[in-house]
């Protein structure tokens, strides 16, 4: 009880030396006096290890003594912390009904007495809470109200808030949540159609342009599929193993192949593998290997890439039956040693996955995992 002692002994001082220094008047001595008797008389409580009873009587001086608001809030965390979450929602109720709070401390309470009702799975309460700080614009209040509209799949509560207070929404995190609740209720119902309300939110959020471009392509309607896709390779490279084979099957079904390999060139120098073994792949459909492997070879001396380099020793069994039989063995050992990493990596935490996860479950960011990179990844 070390620490509450430290915690608890200035609160004590202080209210002597407030009454003291602003009332001379006897009735403030005398004020003074008994606040500080009281105070002592809950510390010894708490020295006598007669920790409820000196806890209960502490709290119970909160409707007398509400100048320290800081002292208790430090009280109340702790009570959180030890998992008594009655004790730090009652601190933190009769903190509130102090008339003398100014708007800086009753939002830190109240944000305090949020976080509370979450860890006691009093949700609709905390959402009350947090609702009460958005006209103070209270990010950190705004930032917890959509970790727990997730919490509940709750999207169209946070698409209402976000057409209420666009203005907040400042940040890329809470740009990216915004992006991937609208992405999660056109999931949840079917409907895609406002989806491109959200596509240029913000040039780092990719999901809408991806989830309009497949469900463009379930439809059937590569023209379009095409057009969101385009969009997203412009915007990141770095995710287009995620639907660079459908966009050149999309190429394919429109008879434009010519087209998809001029976007190839345009892109296969500057970012990933994949791309580049895509690209190698047409010029193979155009009696063109030899260039293929040279093109890949240089790319692979440059960056080197275990997923480029079993693809080029295809190639070389391709251009060169005496040694087939051996590196089809080297090749299989390459896809063996493949196949135990991980494809997917948060570029925040590190956290690895072998699926795509729009929301990291280890660091709780939104789309910090992309493919993996480098040797190992795409």
């Amino acid at each position: 009880m070390t620490e509450l002692l430290f915690l608890l002994l200035p609160v004590a001082a202080g209210y002597g030396y407030v009454m003291g220094k602003n009332n001379a008047k006897s009735q403030a001595h005398k004020e003074s006096r008994e606040i500080i008797s009281e105070y002592s008389k809950g510390l010894k409580f708490l020295l006598d290890r007669e920790e409820d009873q000196g806890l209960e009587h502490l709290i119970e001086l909160l409707e007398v003594s509400a100048d320290s608001v800081e002292h208790y809030l430090a009280l109340a965390a702790m009570f959180r912390r030890r998992g008594e979450l009655d004790r730090a929602i009652k601190i933190h109720e009769l903190l509130l009904k102090q008339a003398s709070l100014d708007d800086t401390d009753k939002q830190a309470i109240i944000y305090e007495l949020a976080q509370d009702y979450v860890m006691a799975g009093m949700l609709d309460s905390a959402e009350q809470q947090l609702l009460a700080l958005i006209p103070y614009k209270n990010k950190k209040a705004l930032t917890q109200l959509f970790l727990l509209y997730q919490q509940t799949n709750e999207w169209e509560k946070g698409i209402a808030l976000y057409l209420d207070c666009r203005k907040l929404f400042s940040t890329y995190q809470l740009k990216a949540a915004i992006a991937h609740f609208y992405c999660e209720h056109a999931y949840q119902t079917g409907d895609y159609s406002e989806l491109t309300s959200v596509i240029n939110i913000d040039s780092k959020v990719i999901r809408p342009l991806f989830e309009l471009g497949l469900q463009s392509f379930n439809e059937q309607d590569y023209l379009k599929a095409i057009h969101y896709w385009r969009d997203l390779l412009s915007h990141s490279p770095k995710h287009s193993p995620l639907f660079l084979a459908q966009l050149r099957e999309c190429y394919i079904k429109l008879n434009l192949e010519t087209q998809y390999v001029e976007l190839l060139e345009n892109y296969c120098n500057k970012y990933g593998v994949l791309i580049k073994i895509h690209y190698c792949e047409a010029l193979i459909k155009q009696n063109k290997i030899d260039q293929a492997i040279e093109f890949l070879t240089v790319s692979l001396k440059r960056e080197p890439n275990i997923r480029g380099f079993s693809f080029l020793i295809s190639l070389f069994t391709k251009s060169n039956g005496d040694t087939k039989f051996v590196l089809n063995q080297i090749n299989e050992l390459v896809q063996s040693y493949i196949s135990t990493k991980s494809e997917f990596q948060c570029k925040h935490c590190g956290f690895e996955s072998q699926a795509l996860y729009w929301f990291c479950p280890s660091c709780k960011h939104w789309e910090s995992i992309t493919p993996n990179h480098g040797l190992d990844g795409f």
